[in-house]
């Protein structure tokens, strides 16, 4: 069965328009041998001579004048296919984008996406969930369209982009018993902690870092979110270590204070990951771009405090899956 593409029906509707294999062969920048062996497999194929010469150049035979409307309609169709590209106009856009979101994200820079999306995007809606624990197959899955939390090792499908690094502080009461600016290693162990059990906040390196370092923490109350916990530490004598970031954020919302911690902790890097699949989305690009532009936005300035390291954090894998443009 001939297989019949594009440049066959652009050959066959050429010579149905001009009457001529030369103007063809120009029109189409072939040469004439090249026109006249695509017309043959036409007509092989047909068993139909389709065009027949006269004195007014090629005719077109009956079944030719019967074929020319379907080859013209297909002819348009696959031409209009080759040339598709998708178009987002995020001002008329009503898309939907499921968007997962450690706790930190939720509390520092979702607020911020919001505002920017009413500005700039206001038909556009966001379902949050949380990160969990098989977040690459939801997003390999499309389950997820994007996913803003703590760095992890990605396949060959995934792609991230590094936005922020946060140093760590510990976090009390102004009315806390402890009145310094610095605790000693003994002060911290004795010290009663309030912590916060999802894997996809990053407590769960704190917790692994300080096992590293022989650190014995005496954890009076564990939560699942970050809920309540200004609340928690007003009323308690407790101690949290968390992202100086999120202490800035909270303390607006309580009289806590921070406290200088006794040891050095690694600073957590936030990501944004999205699979392949949504690579040359051009909404997604849209939605990645705006959250990179935060980092030098002077409105979230203050919440986000960035430090200086803008580059993508070059992590194991492929050069074109890790970092890079959003």
């Amino acid at each position: 069965m001939l297989n019949i593409d594009l440049h066959l029906l652009l050959v066959f509707l050429q010579v149905y328009e001009t009457s001529s294999l030369s103007k063809t062969a120009r029109h189409l920048k072939m040469s004439q041998p090249g026109v006249s062996l695509a017309l043959k497999r036409l007509r092989d194929h047909f068993a139909d001579p389709l065009f027949v010469r006269t004195p007014k150049g090629m005719a077109p035979t009956v079944l030719a004048q019967a074929l020319h409307p379907s080859f013209h309609r297909s002819a348009q169709d696959l031409q209009a296919s080759l040339s598709f590209k998708l178009n987002f106009e995020p001002m008329k856009s009503e898309r939907v984008f499921r968007v997962a979101m450690s706790d930190f994200g939720q509390l520092i820079w979702l607020p911020h996406i919001l505002e920017h999306l009413c500005q700039e995007a206001p038909g556009i809606s966001l379902e949050i969930s949380s990160i969990a624990q098989n977040i690459e197959r939801e997003l390999s899955g499309g389950i997820v369209d994007l996913a803003l939390g703590i760095t992890f090792q990605v396949n060959n499908d995934l792609y991230q982009q590094h936005l922020v690094s946060w140093s760590f502080t510990g976090l009390i009461s102004k009315e806390h018993p402890f009145t310094g600016e610095e605790m000693t290693l003994q002060e911290y162990e004795d010290a009663k902690h309030l912590t916060v059990s999802s894997g996809s906040t990053g407590f769960n390196l704190v917790n692994k870092h300080l096992e590293t370092l022989g650190i014995r923490r005496k954890v009076a109350t564990n939560l699942s979110s970050f809920t309540g916990i200004a609340a928690i530490l007003m009323r308690t004598n407790y101690l949290m270590t968390t992202p100086v970031q999120v202490a800035d954020m909270v303390m607006r919302h309580g009289y806590l204070k921070k406290v200088r911690l006794p040891f050095d902790i690694p600073p957590m890097n936030f990501m944004q990951h999205w699979h392949a699949r949504q690579k040359n989305d051009p909404g997604n690009r849209w939605l990645r771009t705006l959250i990179a532009s935060l980092q030098t936005s002077d409105d979230v300035g203050a919440d986000l405090r960035f430090s200086k390291f803008q580059t993508p954090l070059n992590l194991p894998g492929p050069p074109d899956r890790v970092g890079g443009e959003p």
